[in-house]
């Protein structure tokens, strides 16, 4: 009996021993699970980190360029317009040029200037002053100009019809010190030219440019020409102002191929003929200046194009402003989910 109940005991204590070795086991199976669940967890809740934090970063880039591209557009299309929409072009009075007379003529006397029309460059003309011839006049002219104001800075002139090469001087001072025809006298330069026939031709050339241009824009801004009010003494001689119905002719030559001209001033008597003329110089005063304002189409058309590109920029800078908008709202919305989740 008491063998039966020592083998009863032992077999308890086995079974009791089995079932710590199994509630052991249990446990650390257990433990080792809860352990891979936590590093699972773990390694779940870092990869959604640098998930987030990767798209914190993509939004962030998104917003900055999106911002810039928009500021860069912009600016951009705010240059273009300014190149090919420019402000009107302004110029000031090129001067004037006065013609008279060392020996008062018997007939009337016609002038005629014709100046260029090109464009970035200095001043460029021609004076013909012709005596028409009578009966008794002799062969041989001798005329007088003055050249007052911008028109004589850098004047070179060339007679046509001689080999002379006539030197503008300064007027020196005297009884005339202005006048409302040709101004200051100490702002004109005074030069005699003669010549074996009825007509004196001058070719002149000045760095002052006549035209000033602003995009497509041209403003044109031509010297008066008139005579003097009365006989004046210049630097020693006696000088006569034109005679009674004398006529003065004002032209322009070589103009651009695309000018397109907008007002004048005076107005231009005939369509398309860019020409004024002036009778009875002495008594009716010659106008002081001649003034044009016009379009280039050639620079025209690459406003245009200046302008399309413009449009598009804009509508670049739109999208890329779109861009930048998107990146900061994603950014707002992440940060908002970060706060409800702690």
């Amino acid at each position: 009996m008491f063998g039966t109940r020592r083998t009863t005991d032992r077999a308890l204590r086995a079974i009791a021993s089995d079932l710590r070795d199994l509630r052991t086991s249990l446990d650390r199976r257990d433990a080792a699970e809860l352990h891979g669940v936590r590093e699972s967890i773990d390694a779940l809740t870092s990869d959604r980190a640098s998930e987030a934090a990767l798209a914190h970063k993509r939004h962030l880039a998104i917003a900055w360029v999106g911002g810039i591209l928009a500021c860069v557009f912009t600016i951009t299309s705010i240059v273009l317009v300014m190149v090919s929409l420019p402000a009107s072009p302004t110029s000031a009075t090129s001067g004037r040029i006065g013609v008279v007379m060392p020996e008062a003529p018997d007939g009337a006397v016609q002038v005629y200037a014709s100046f260029s029309g090109a464009v970035d460059s200095g001043a460029q003309f021609e004076l013909v002053v012709s005596v028409l011839p009578t009966a008794d006049s002799a062969d041989h002219t001798s005329v007088g100009i003055f050249f007052c104001g911008p028109i004589r800075d850098g004047l070179e002139l060339t007679q046509a019809n001689t080999n002379d090469i006539p030197t503008p001087v300064p007027v020196e001072p005297g009884t005339t010190e202005s006048d409302s025809r040709l101004g200051y006298r100490s702002e004109c330069d005074f030069v005699t030219v003669s010549s074996d026939n009825w007509q004196v031709i001058l070719y002149g050339k000045s760095n002052h440019a006549l035209a000033t241009t602003a995009g497509k824009k041209v403003l044109y801004s031509l010297p008066g020409v008139t005579t003097t009010f009365r006989d004046e003494s210049v630097n020693g001689a006696l000088m006569h102002p034109l005679p009674q119905y004398s006529t003065v002719d004002v032209a322009m030559a070589q103009v651009p191929s695309d000018l397109t001209i907008s007002t004048a001033a005076p107005q231009i008597p005939a369509a398309g003929d860019l020409a004024w003329t002036s009778t009875d110089v002495l008594r009716v005063n010659a106008p002081s200046e001649y003034r044009l304002s016009g379009v280039l189409g050639d620079r025209e058309s690459n406003s245009q194009a200046l302008l399309f590109t413009a449009g598009a920029l804009v509508g670049l800078a739109g999208a890329a402003l779109l861009w930048a908008f998107e990146g900061i709202v994603d950014i707002a919305l992440s940060r908002r989910l970060r706060r409800t989740a702690t």
